[in-house]
């Protein structure tokens, strides 16, 4: 039984903690106690004045986003404030559709809006993700600073069919063709820029001479024409394989 002396100095201690607050500890034989543990603590925070400092030339910003939204409000009166901050932008209008599933035609612009639209200067931007289309590559032939015509070498007609060549430098291809000497009635072409050409001529007659030109343009638009060659078309034929003593 714990005597009246030593119950009295645990009702101090006990009190005590109650009053000021602060996380005591107690030890009894068998375990330990901690009192007034995760307190809610608030702290005044003030702004340091070597932040306002680097804050102060900062232009005038204004930056709305929305992230994973259901719904919208229309904004119906812009709040002075706001209207303050807005007013000493430079026109700027930036329209942008994240993971849009229907849209609507704009049929009349709003007044407000186009007089935004008619303060900036002239300036297209054309954006799309996943979009099934390709550009063709256009090459900036002004900061290439290219004026000469590529080379063209080796030029030669293989399989039947096919017209070869070699370039200096990086160039499409090109070959004119037909069964008359200078006369040259079809064209096959190939956009790839390469510096090994090799062009298949369709639809050949068998035992028909057919003379040609190749034609490659590099990419500052530099042309080279070879001379005239000519060949005759072969049908490639394919002897069968007898293997005596087969079963």
């Amino acid at each position: 039984m714990m005597n009246a002396r030593r119950l009295a100095f645990f009702l101090v201690v006990s009190l005590a903690g109650l009053a000021f607050g602060p996380p005591s500890i107690g030890q009894q034989p068998d375990q330990i106690i901690v009192n007034n543990a995760d307190e809610l603590i608030e702290t005044l925070v003030s702004v340091s004045p070597d932040l306002l400092s680097h804050l102060a030339p900062v232009t005038s910003r204004v930056v709305v986003e929305y992230a994973n939204y259901v719904r919208h409000n229309p904004l119906i009166v812009v709040p002075p404030p706001l209207q303050a901050q807005l007013d000493q932008l430079t026109a700027r209008v930036v329209v942008e559709y994240a993971n849009a599933i229907n849209r609507e035609d704009l049929v009349q612009i709003p007044a407000e809006l186009q007089q935004r639209l008619d303060q900036l200067t002239p300036r297209i931007v054309f954006e799309y993700a996943n979009a099934n289309r390709h550009y063709e590559l256009f090459y900036p032939a002004g900061m290439l600073n290219d004026t000469t015509a590529p080379t063209i070498e080796d030029i030669s007609a293989q399989r039947g069919n096919h017209i070869i060549w070699t370039t200096d430098e990086f160039a499409d291809s090109t070959v004119l063709y037909g069964t008359a000497s200078s006369v040259y009635s079809y064209s096959v072409s190939d956009p790839l820029y390469a510096k090994q050409h090799d062009i298949l001529l369709p639809g050949l007659t068998p035992g028909v001479t057919y003379y040609y030109v190749v034609r490659s343009t590099d990419r500052s638009g530099n042309t080279s024409t070879s001379e005239e060659h000519s060949f005759k078309a072969v049908i490639s034929s394919y002897l069968p394989v007898v293997l005596k003593g087969w079963p």
